[in-house]
């Protein structure tokens, strides 16, 4: 099972904090586990995408901000991102524009306060911006 560390960046009652977020993968799935003091959670997914979610729903309840591109309101993957590989990249989506290779990014990379979203807020993006293609 091959194994990476992140070192992620956290919003807690205003405060930074910092997470590790520890990721595996095998031939059935693919693990996060997330560290930051004493909360440890870890989520199973078909890819790394949709585990993310899980963990962000953990989080979301807790009023903790997750600072990495996965949770940025106009980063989402494609269908064929998600089914092709592990779900580790996703596009930086623009109201109007197609999707480009350009644009693609690693969900765990960081980001800014300003450019975090809750789940609801991210797929909310989502759905306007493929509306946006059908103008």
């Amino acid at each position: 099972m091959d194994k990476e560390i992140c070192n992620i960046l956290c919003i807690e009652k205003e405060q930074e904090i910092n997470a590790l977020i520890e990721l595996k993968e095998n031939d059935d799935c693919v693990v996060i586990k997330f560290s930051c003091g004493k909360l440890q959670f870890e989520e199973y997914g078909e890819n790394y995408f949709v585990a993310l979610v899980e963990i962000r729903k953990k989080l979301e309840k807790l009023n903790i901000k997750l600072l990495c591109k996965g949770c940025c309101r106009n980063v989402y993957p494609s269908g064929m991102l998600l089914n092709m590989g592990t779900g580790r990249k996703a596009y930086t989506l623009t109201y109007g524009e197609q999707a480009r290779m350009s644009s693609l990014v690693d969900i765990f990379d960081i980001c800014t306060l300003d450019e975090y979203a809750t789940i609801d807020e991210q797929l909310e993006y989502f759905d306007k911006w493929i509306m946006s293609l059908r103008r």
